[in-house]
C-alpha cells in the first residue's frame, strides 16, 4: 500500500445503474485449500486460498458470521490499469473452513476494496477505479452501482451509520462522502487541508464519523459529528514523513484507534481528552522491528471483546495485539505464508477470531486466541458501591408509559401515552412496532429510545427479551442527555450490570450474576435517587423480588431523560412489551 494516492489518473465516470444487473456467481463446496495450520503462544491460525483471482482486501461479517472477502484481482498502486476487468467477492464458512460462493461483479463495474453491510443485510463496496458506489443485494443476487458525484473522487473505504446512511472517504480530492440508499441521493464534506487525502472510516456509537487523513503533510484524525460539524485532531503538533494514518477503529469504551503506516506504530484519542485542533489526548505507541533497518507499514486494525487491540504490518509479514488500556506489551506472531502481505483486511469477528487478507499469497487467514492474555483494562467495582439491598421504594407519579398496542409500523413514533419517542427511535430503521411489541432488529449497533420529560429522581420498570445475547445486550437508561451521557442497567445474558457513561468513556459502575436465557421475557427496574442508583430483573410473570440486587452511588448526572438502550448485533432482535417511567 503506498502512502500517498495520485489524483491525476484518468477515472470513468458512471451513471447510476438502476435495477438487476448481470450476475455470475459459482459456488465452492470443495474448493478448500488450507495450506497451513499452525499454533503459536495462545493463538492457533490457518489460512485458505482465495478461490479465484488474486489480491484479496477488505473483510466484513454478515448476521450468520460468515466472512466477505472483495478481491479486486489487482494492486492499486496507485490505481489499477483500466484494462483490468471486474473484480469478484468471495463469502466463506468458518463453521466448516468451505467457501460458500464467488459473485464475478458484472461488466462495467470496476474493482471492490472494502465491505460493509447494512441493516437489511446487503453489502457495500466503493470502486475507487471506476469513481462509484457498489451494493450486492443478498436476497435477490443482483449488483447496483451509483456514480460519485465529484469526478475521480476515488471513494475508498466504507461504514454505514446508525441510520443506514453510507459513508465513504473519498482519496483523491479530499472529501468524505455519504450516500442516501433510500433517497438515492449522495453528501460530500470537504476537509480543510486540500492534500489530506482521507483512507479509513468508521462510525462510532454516538453516530459520529472518524476518518484518517492519511498524507503524512496533513496527518490529522478527521471526526463528522451526528449533529453535522467537521472536527479535527492532529496526531503530532509538528509533521514527520513516514507518519500515514491507514484505517483506524473505535474500542469498547469509545476512544479512537488507528495504524500509522511507515512509522510501525498505532494510535490513540481518547475521546474524553480530545480538543479539536490539538492533539490532546493522543497517545502513540511503537512495536518492536524484526530488525532494526527492516521496512514497516502498518495498515489493517480492529479490536476484540477481550482487551485487545489487533493491527497487521505487511512489510514485517506479521499481526499483533497491544491492550486497549493503553498499558501493557505487544504481542506479535509471524504470517504463515512468507511475503504475504497482510494489510487493509484485518478484522475481528464476534468470536473474536482474527481475519487479515494475505494479498500477495492470494489467502485468506485466520487466528483464534486460546489462551488469549488478561485485558489490563479491566473496570473495578466503584469503591462507593454498597452491598446491603434495600427495598424498592413506592413510585410516584408517572411520567412516560408505553404499552405498544397500536398498528404495525415503521419506528415506534407516538407512544401510548401521548408523548414521541426520541434518541433513534424515530430515525433508526432498525425500530418497527410488530404485533403490538416494540421491536428492534436488523441491527449492528447501540440504539437509544427515550420518552417523557428530564426527570431528577426518577424509575424505570419495562419487559422485553433478546432473541440471543451474542456479544449483545438489554436494559433501562436514566439521567440520559445523549448517547455520550447516561447511566445503564442492563442484561448481557450472564449478568446484570450497573454502567455510566460520560463524555463517551463507559465504566462499569458494578455488575452482579444473573443468568438470562434467550427468548425469554424479563422485566427489569432501574431506580435513580440522589446518588443512589439500584437495578434488579426478573422473569416476566414471576413475583418481583423485595430486594435490589445491585446499588451504587455516583454523583456524575443530576437529571436527564428515562428509556431504554441495547446492543443488537449478529441478528439479535430485541422485543419489548412494557415500558413505564416514574418520579420517586
Amino acid at each position: 500500500m503506498l502512502n500517498v494516492r495520485k489524483a491525476g489518473v484518468s477515472l470513468i465516470t458512471l451513471a447510476m445503474l438502476i435495477g438487476s444487473a448481470a450476475l455470475a456467481y459459482s459456488i465452492i463446496g470443495n474448493g478448500l485449500s488450507s495450506t497451513h495450520a499452525q499454533q503459536a503462544a495462545g493463538i492457533s491460525f490457518q489460512d485458505f486460498y482465495v478461490p479465484t483471482s488474486y489480491d484479496p482486501w477488505g473483510t466484513a461479517f454478515d448476521s450468520n458470521g460468515n466472512v466477505w472477502l472483495a478481491i479486486p484481482g489487482c494492486d492499486p498502486s496507485p490505481t489499477c490499469s483500466s484494462s483490468t476487468p471486474p473484480g469478484k467477492i468471495a463469502e466463506f464458512n468458518p463453521a466448516t473452513s468451505n467457501w460458500i460462493a464467488t459473485y464475478q461483479l458484472p461488466t462495467g463495474y470496476a474493482q471492490p476494496l472494502f465491505l460493509a453491510f447494512d441493516a437489511q443485510g446487503r453489502l457495500w463496496f466503493p470502486m475507487p477505479m471506476d469513481n462509484s458506489i457498489g451494493m450486492f443485494n443478498l436476497s435477490n443476487k443482483t449488483f447496483q452501482q451509483w456514480a460519485v458525484p465529484t469526478a475521480s473522487a476515488g471513494p475508498w473505504d466504507v461504514a454505514v451509520d446508525h441510520n443506514g446512511m453510507i459513508w465513504f472517504t473519498e482519496h483523491y480530492v479530499n472529501q468524505i462522502g455519504r450516500f442516501d440508499p433510500v433517497a438515492q441521493t449522495f453528501m460530500e464534506v470537504a476537509t480543510p487541508a486540500s492534500n489530506s487525502q482521507p483512507y479509513g472510516i468508521v462510525v462510532d456509537t454516538s453516530n459520529n464519523i472518524w476518518f484518517t487523513e492519511n498524507n503524512s503533510s496533513v496527518a490529522l484524525i478527521g471526526e463528522y459529528t451526528s449533529a453535522g460539524k467537521l472536527q479535527e485532531y492532529k496526531i503530532r503538533n509538528s509533521v514527520q514523513s513516514g507518519l500515514t494514518p491507514h484505517l483506524i477503529t473505535v474500542d469498547p469504551t469509545g476512544n479512537i484507534w488507528w495504524t500509522e503506516g511507515w512509522l510501525g506504530m498505532i494510535g490513540e484519542l481518547k475521546v474524553v481528552l480530545a480538543v479539536p485542533g490539538t492533539n490532546n489526548g493522543v497517545a502513540e505507541y511503537a512495536y518492536q522491528k524484526a530488525c532494526s533497518t527492516c521496512s514497516t507499514h502498518t495498515s489493517g486494525i480492529s479490536v476484540d471483546s477481550n482487551g485487545l487491540v489487533w493491527f497487521d504490518d505487511s512489510l514485517q509479514n506479521f499481526f499483533g495485539s497491544f491492550p486497549y488500556s493503553g498499558s501493557g506489551s505487544f504481542t506479535t506472531y509471524s504470517v504463515l505464508a512468507a511475503n504475504a502481505h497482510p494489510h487493509d483486511g484485518l478484522n475481528v469477528d464476534a468470536q473474536n477470531r482474527i481475519w487479515f487478507d494475505e494479498e500477495f499469497a492470494n489467502k485468506l487467514g485466520e487466528a483464534v486466541q486460546n489462551n488469549f492474555p488478561t485485558p489490563t483494562n479491566t473496570v473495578v467495582p466503584s469503591p462507593t458501591a454498597t452491598l446491603t439491598p434495600v427495598v424498592t421504594p413506592s413510585p410516584g407519579t408517572t411520567i412516560a408509559q408505553e404499552t405498544f398496542q397500536r398498528a404495525n409500523q415503521a419506528f415506534w413514533g407516538r407512544a401510548s401515552d401521548g408523548h414521541t419517542w426520541g434518541g433513534d427511535a424515530n430515525s433508526s430503521t432498525a425500530f418497527s412496532i410488530a404485533a403490538n411489541t416494540g421491536q428492534v432488529s436488523n441491527g449492528n449497533a447501540n440504539y437509544n429510545a427515550v420518552l417523557g420529560p428530564v426527570a431528577t429522581d426518577a424509575q424505570i420498570l419495562f419487559s422485553g427479551s433478546l432473541s440471543n445475547f451474542s456479544s449483545t445486550n438489554l436494559g433501562a437508561i436514566l439521567r440520559w442527555t445523549n448517547g455520550n451521557n447516561w447511566y445503564k442497567a442492563y442484561i448481557n445474558g450472564t449478568s446484570l450490570i450497573i454502567q455510566e457513561r460520560v463524555s463517551g468513556t463507559a465504566t462499569i459502575l458494578r455488575r452482579v450474576p444473573f443468568a438470562a436465557t434467550a427468548g425469554i421475557s424479563y422485566s427489569l427496574r432501574f431506580s435513580a435517587i440522589g446518588s443512589t442508583l439500584s437495578a434488579k430483573v426478573w422473569q416476566t410473570g414471576n413475583p418481583e423480588p423485595m430486594n435490589w440486587m445491585v446499588t451504587v452511588t455516583d454523583s456524575t448526572f443530576q437529571s436527564g431523560y428515562c428509556g431504554l438502550r441495547m446492543l443488537i448485533q449478529n441478528g439479535a432482535v430485541a422485543n419489548i412489551t412494557s415500558f413505564i417511567a416514574t418520579t420517586q
